[in-house]
């Protein structure tokens, strides 16, 4: 199925299919590793997959070019991209979606519908390290659905991430937000067949251990009740920010998850200034929470572990 944003005139984003996960595809590579890691999750989730691709509005095209041309470029490369995948992963229905526009405002526009959103993490120009284009902070600022990011280079594409044999971290901090985060990775970490790995830094002006121990216990006594199997370590960082720790502790990861800090786009502009340092440079994949009140904790299934990310027993959104 292929949906395209007409040229003329506003258009509105057609429906999306229940419990999607979009995934934007910025260009054709042979290397795309959001887009296997997509298909890779959804096949895993028995989720749909929507690959969404943006083209300049026609108002921003330099005078004399043929518009018509771009439509039919971007259009065909869904359309190869899609049929790659159908055939890569045959269980999986793929559709496409292509917006005339910015591709920040097609994703956050449909992601009410989405179980997830998967983004490639903003690229560095590697001689001057400036950074190009803020897709991934915009998506993690407004997403109503949780948004996975995956790091370029070899951390995105290694083989390793997503397998059962690294292990899941969060961060926690007493907020209702690393809550959240923390009933996440319990239930990845044991559909992924990993350890959990608990991070909390403590600062001088920080809460002391003991309080953020006190204030999580509830949540481990039932992540341990869901999941008696599944270890789970917790580490206190005295030396650390929190970015810094998470960064610190992370880089061989399967996942980082953390909680989306901050108001988000919905009510304000701003999140949190540990989610904002991750996003620049992810040291793993990064699942980010944008909901702050955890799901219930469901009754797990035992399952053979697979080679990537898996249906989680909690809602993906």
């Amino acid at each position: 199925m292929l949906t395209v944003a007409q040229p003329q005139g506003p258009v509105s984003p057609p429906a999306v299919e229940r419990r999607a996960i979009l995934v934007a595809v910025r260009s054709r590579s042979s290397v795309n590793a959001p887009l296997e890691w997509a298909a890779r999750r959804a096949r895993a989730a028995d989720l749909p997959l929507m690959l969404v691709h943006a083209v300049p509005a026609a108002d921003s095209m330099p005078p004399g070019t043929c518009y018509a041309d771009v439509v039919t470029a971007g259009r065909r490369m869904l359309q190869d991209e899609a049929i790659r995948l159908s055939t890569d992963y045959p269980s999986v229905r793929v559709s496409t979606y292509l917006h005339c526009g910015d591709v920040v405002h097609a994703l956050l526009g449909l992601s009410a519908g989405a179980s997830l959103l998967v983004v490639g993490a903003d690229r560095v120009n590697t001689l001057t390290g400036v950074f190009q284009g803020s897709v991934a902070i915009q998506v993690v600022l407004g997403s109503l659905a949780s948004v996975l990011i995956i790091p370029t280079g070899p951390r995105g594409n290694s083989e390793k991430n997503g397998t059962a044999h690294g292990h899941v971290v969060v961060g926690v901090d007493g907020s209702a937000e690393s809550s959240a985060a923390l009933t996440r990775a319990a239930a990845e970490a044991h559909r992924l067949g990993a350890a959990l790995r608990v991070i909390a830094a403590v600062r001088p002006a920080s809460p002391p251990a003991e309080t953020l121990v006190v204030d999580t216990s509830a949540m481990l006594s039932a992540i341990h009740a869901a999941y008696p199997s599944l270890r789970v370590s917790w580490i206190v960082d005295a030396l650390r920010t929190p970015a810094r720790a998470l960064m610190r502790h992370s880089p061989d990861a399967a996942l980082l998850v953390i909680g989306r800090h901050g108001r988000g786009a919905t009510a304000g502009m701003g999140i949190g200034s540990v989610t904002h340092t991750l996003l620049l440079r992810p040291p793993c994949p990064m699942l980010v929470i944008t909901l702050p009140d955890p799901a219930p904790l469901a009754e797990p299934k035992t399952e053979t572990a697979l080679d990537e990310v898996h249906r989680p027993p909690l809602a993906l959104t």
